[in-house]
């Protein structure tokens, strides 16, 4: 089922995907459908171009591809942090391999 969206120009809207994550949109021009134009509502919205996938590095090192992201860590700068695996093990990990703390999410980054 496709449901209509009251669309206003120039207003921020904000759609939230995965609990924390938010991605503002303004849309500051529209026009009328016309001829050329493909008329099958199915169809859109329409891609224009491929984004690439972008990777975040790790935040401590900044050197390294992040691997691991963590939500509400209480001795991280910002959240989410993201980190590569020898800066989350280095922070969350004793030398024997025990866990620290775990009043935090963690989760594999892609």
């Amino acid at each position: 089922m496709i449901e209509r969206v009251n669309i206003q120009i120039y207003f921020l809207f904000v759609f939230f995907i995965q609990g924390n994550c938010k991605h503002a949109l303004v849309i500051r021009d529209m026009r009328i459908l016309h001829k050329d134009d493909i008329h099958n509502a199915l169809f859109y919205p329409l891609i224009r171009t491929q984004f690439r996938l972008r990777h975040s590095k790790c935040t401590i090192c900044q050197i390294h591809r992040a691997r691991k992201v963590t939500y509400e860590d209480k001795k991280c700068p910002q959240s989410p942090c993201f980190f590569c695996e020898y800066c989350y093990y280095l922070l969350h990990y004793s030398e024997d391999g025990r866990l620290l703390y775990d009043d935090f999410h963690v989760y594999d980054y892609p």
